[in-house]
């Protein structure tokens, strides 16, 4: 389909953008040469330098072929001529874009037949941010009383290894929360009530707003650190390691699945060198000893080690030997190749560890 677009700016552009990548025939018409010039030498599409309610620019950009009109300076005077002109010319459709809410009725009185308010836009998602972190993206429809939001599961997610069918079963599962999509090996898939949904992932769902607490309680929250004592040692001995200082509890959480407390002797192995290594050591009490072909270091509590396999899932480079009795927190690589996937600072973080001499 042809669509205009009035306005090349920030937002403009990135409208631009998709439309180009989905094929659409586009042409932008802007008051600035040099926005024009840009979006011509990085888009390729055509182009208008003048004003967007000049009829002779209009007719220029062959506005009565467009099937769809769409307003996006940055004013909303020039918007709402813009829409009243194209509605004159017989657009079938005409998108605006709203900066102040101010203007919805008019907006509606010229023949805009969808308004997309700035404003609603980012409050709403600022206080979804606020109110759910959980929640990574999220579209209102309607009137905002049904939201469509993608969640991310944490790994020890109370619904993990659950089918569709037998979460929405669940005593407190609101009746009108819907699964649209759940994130699988090959990509986002489309959810039945036979689909399991596996910690660590992400859905895509539908609920009313009002439910949303209850939606989140149910997928996503997992006994805190106060009903089980070993979890909360855990969290412990994560939170003095450095390269995790900075980690969200959330994130701490979700390294502990699937992670265990082991004890070992003096003078026991817990992995020798070429062994096949899927684990990261968090030491909580007693001394390890790492060595490489004679070159030994000691490790002591919040030390860790084997940190470089756990992530790459190659042999052991090292053995390592308990030099004191020792208590170690044991962590599944797979649980932190998941964090470190999704969370930046981390990644850092560790690559800094990862440049440093193995252990």
């Amino acid at each position: 389909m042809y669509v205009l677009v009035a306005g090349g700016g920030h937002m403009g552009t990135h409208l631009v953008t998709r439309l180009v990548a989905e094929g659409h025939d586009t042409a932008v018409i802007d008051m600035d040469r040099a926005v024009t010039d840009r979006i011509f030498a990085e888009h390729g599409v055509v182009v208008y330098t003048g004003s967007a309610t000049d009829l002779t620019v209009l007719e220029q950009a062959n506005l009565k072929r467009a099937d769809v009109a769409v307003a996006m300076t940055g004013k909303d005077e020039a918007n709402l001529a813009f829409c009243l002109l194209a509605r004159y010319y017989g657009v079938p459709r005409v998108l605006a874009r709203m900066l102040n809410p101010q203007y919805e009725v008019p907006y509606r009185l010229v023949g805009a037949t969808k308004i997309h308010s700035e404003a609603d836009i980012l409050v709403g998602s600022f206080l979804t941010s606020i109110e759910y972190p959980e929640i990574g993206a999220l579209m209102p429809v309607g009137k905002a009383e049904l939201v469509v939001f993608e969640l991310r599961l944490p790994v020890t997610a109370p619904v993990a290894g659950k089918t569709i069918a037998e979460i929405v079963k669940q005593k407190d599962f609101p009746r009108p929360c819907l699964f649209i999509g759940v994130e699988t090996a090959t990509g986002l898939d489309v959810a039945d009530g036979n689909t399991v949904v596996q910690g660590g992932t992400t859905v895509l769902m539908a609920a009313r707003r009002p439910d949303l607490p209850r939606v989140l309680r149910v997928l996503t929250e997992v006994a805190g650190a106060g009903d089980d004592p070993d979890r909360g040692r855990a969290i412990q001995a994560l939170s003095q390691v450095p390269f995790l200082s900075g980690v969200a509890q959330d994130d701490l959480s979700d390294l502990l699945a699937g992670s265990r407390f082991e004890r070992h002797g003096k003078g026991g192995t817990l992995y020798a060198e070429g062994q096949p290594g899927d684990t990261l050591y968090v030491i909580a009490s007693g001394a390890v000893e790492t060595d490489t072909r004679g070159a030994t270091t000691v490790l002591r509590t919040p030390e860790f080690f084997g940190e470089r396999t756990a992530l790459t899932g190659q042999p052991r480079t090292r053995t390592a030997r308990v030099v004191e009795d020792a208590e170690v927190l044991a962590i599944e690589g797979s649980a932190l190749r998941s964090v470190v996937l999704r969370n930046p600072f981390l990644a850092m973080e560790l690559a800094k560890v990862l440049s440093g001499p193995p252990r």
